[in-house]
């Protein structure tokens, strides 16, 4: 782990130019601007392939990828859900003032690919890709490996992406949303670091326990994205025998010093 003025920095450093980029694109093209343009890239590549990438902005998704590490690392486990509380307050807030449409709102059925749920309403910021670049600006702060960063915020910039692509968000909603996330993961270290909040058994096992249970439904609920089952099963077990093969660890080094 890196300390926290380093990771503060880190994540500063992406906050900045993003906030930068975000700006002068709603200055010259708009909040609309550059949809058509980004779904006739996306139309390359079949709608399966949208639907399995979009899912990892699902929050239950990003819990249970983190599960298996939840109770070694309790407090980047806790940095990560409080992140996720904050990307989520800080959504609805905007999306309830902007009240902006969404793509299938406005363009008609022939100029637009929508892929899973036709939702019309509450545009900006997108809250997928909220969730997903709080969850890896949490883990950008604080990883120490350079190539572990730039891999993770590949996979979250082809997740944000693919709002545009299954017609759910406009380009600007996507940058948005990885703006507001990556402020919630700075808030969410900041806050832990300078309130000192520790992470004791008790409330370990309540947040473990909530992802879990939280993880439980992936395999049954998918949020309109029917064909993401494949990627949302292997999250699934992947969690589960995480957490199991965590638990036999933490009691077979409790057992050892007894035996010794």
């Amino acid at each position: 782990m890196t300390n926290n003025r380093e990771h503060l920095l880190q994540l500063s450093l992406l906050i900045g130019p993003l906030a930068i980029i975000s700006a002068l694109f709603a200055g010259t093209l708009g909040h609309v601007g550059g949809f058509l343009v980004a779904q006739a890239w996306s139309n390359t590549l079949p709608p399966l392939f949208w639907e399995c990438v979009t899912v990892l902005g699902d929050e239950r998704v990003l819990f249970a990828l983190f599960l298996p590490f939840a109770m070694r690392y309790p407090r980047a486990f806790f940095a990560i859900l409080l992140s996720a509380a904050l990307a989520g307050l800080l959504c609805r807030g905007i999306k309830l003032w902007a009240a902006l449409p969404r793509p299938a709102s406005v363009l008609p059925a022939e100029l637009i690919t929508v892929i899973g749920p036709r939702v019309t309403r509450h545009a900006l910021p997108s809250g997928h890709t909220a969730s997903l670049f709080a969850f890896v600006g949490v883990l950008i702060g604080l990883s120490g490996c350079r190539r572990y960063r730039v891999a993770l915020l590949l996979l979250a910039v082809l997740a944000g992406f693919s709002r545009v692509a299954v017609g759910a968000h406009w380009p600007l909603d996507v940058m948005v949303g990885a703006l507001v996330g990556l402020v919630a993961a700075w808030l969410a270290l900041m806050l832990q670091h300078h309130c000192r909040w520790q992470v004791g058994p008790g409330l370990q096992a309540v947040l473990v326990t909530m992802a879990v249970v939280s993880t439980l439904t992936l395999p049954l609920e998918g949020q309109g994205y029917d064909a993401s089952l494949p990627i949302r099963l292997a999250v699934f077990f992947w969690a589960l025998c995480g957490v199991w093969l965590a638990t036999r660890q933490r009691q077979d080094a409790a057992i050892q010093p007894a035996v010794a």
